[in-house]
């Protein structure tokens, strides 16, 4: 599909670029928005949050302190 010539023309393929690890970023292929349609074709405008966002929060709502988010993170855990 990443190839189709077909695919490709109707623009079902969407590349956005996202942060692979700090200070790298890559352009990665994403499906379309099905269907196209001539006066609304749709697209992607937001990929969601980035890696990671939310884990501060989500762990702090589990009971985890700052302290143990910072060993956890020290560990290549988090």
């Amino acid at each position: 599909m990443a190839e189709d010539p077909h695919f490709a023309a109707r623009g079902m393929l969407e590349r956005h670029r996202v942060a692979i690890a700090p200070g790298w970023h890559q352009d990665v292929a994403f499906p379309g928005i099905v269907p196209k349609l001539a006066e609304a074709p749709g697209g992607t405008r937001w990929l969601g949050p980035d890696l990671g966002e939310h884990t501060d929060a989500v762990l702090a709502e589990l009971g985890i302190g700052a302290d143990r988010r910072a060993e956890l993170r020290a560990q290549g855990v988090v």
